[in-house]
């Protein structure tokens, strides 16, 4: 059965592909960030650390005291966490452990963000390779399980919001559109023909396609008009994208860990609280659900 976990003000809400609401865990507590890969789950709880579902029981595996943005779960039970300031964690069996050879990446020390200080705000786990997105640094790539770092800025807007990786080929959200990658990073191109609301945020890959969650803007000039947000498909075809709008009749804006897709299955949470689900790859969306609490990030369970 395919379950949609939905991080959100108000717990961490499980629904079937329809929208319904199949459970909850949490109850009235903020869940910032989650992350599912087969039956485990990860989940980021404001202010109560960071905790993984396995066999139907939650474990604590710490960070209370963290400002999480996001999770990522990794092989043998092993969860990774991107905090605020900017840094990631490995979480598992014994005490957290920062992953701190991320500290010696070249451009470090001028990792910031509008308000401060940067986060770390995409985790890709493939094996023993790692990326990291920075709001604002960029993109970092290990290959020795977060050991040592390489920096991979080259042509790329450093305010990375999402990446998504498969092989050499990377595509990234950031503050100034999409920028796609065929040599893991090391040269970038802007990549956002007919995106005409430039502030990308979520980012989702099906069998033949990419969607992207645009803005006209960052939150903090959300108030006056909102996000004016939409969603975008463009096809994969030789990593040249031009895309198109599928779907803005929505009033929130589909963060950066908001939009996901399984086989035909595409997600989106908004920053009001909107469901939207597409059932044929990103080709048409509906307003499923308007009545929930900001939803902060969304995984699939299948």
């Amino acid at each position: 059965m395919t379950i949609v976990n939905l991080a959100t003000d108000a717990g961490l809400l499980q629904v079937d592909d329809t929208g319904r609401t199949c459970a909850i865990d949490f109850g009235g507590r903020q869940v910032v960030a989650v992350d599912a890969r087969g039956d485990l789950v990860a989940a980021a709880l404001s202010g109560g650390g960071v905790r993984l579902r396995v066999d139907g029981g939650w474990r604590n595996l710490g960070l209370e005291d963290a400002t999480v943005w996001t999770v990522a779960v990794g092989e043998n039970h092993e969860v990774y966490a991107g905090v605020e300031p900017a840094a990631l964690w490995r979480l598992g069996e014994g005490e957290p452990l920062e992953l701190n050879g991320l500290r010696g990446v070249v451009g470090h020390d001028e990792w910031h963000s509008p308000w401060g200080a940067a986060d770390l705000s995409t985790i890709v786990v493939d094996g023993d390779r790692l990326i990291v997105g920075v709001e604002i640094g960029g993109v970092a790539v290990s290959h020795d399980r977060g050991a040592t770092w390489e920096a991979r800025n080259e042509g790329l807007f450093e305010d990375v919001h999402v990446v998504i990786a498969s092989d050499a080929f990377l595509c990234a959200t950031t503050g100034m559109g999409c920028f796609l990658s065929n040599d893991e990073g090391r040269r970038w191109t802007w990549a956002s023909d007919g995106i005409d609301r430039g502030y990308t945020l979520g980012l989702a890959q099906t069998d033949d396609a990419f969607l992207v969650g645009g803005a006209s803007g960052p939150p903090s000039l959300w108030d006056a008009g909102g996000p004016e947000a939409a969603i975008y498909r463009a096809h994969e075809g030789a990593h040249l994208f031009q895309w198109e709008i599928v779907f803005d009749e929505f009033v929130g804006a589909v963060e950066r860990n908001c939009l996901v897709a399984h086989g035909e299955l595409v997600v989106a949470g908004t920053t009001s609280g909107e469901l939207l689900l597409s059932h044929d790859a990103g080709r048409s969306f509906t307003l499923e659900r308007a009545d929930l609490t900001p939803i902060h990030a969304v995984a699939i369970s299948a």
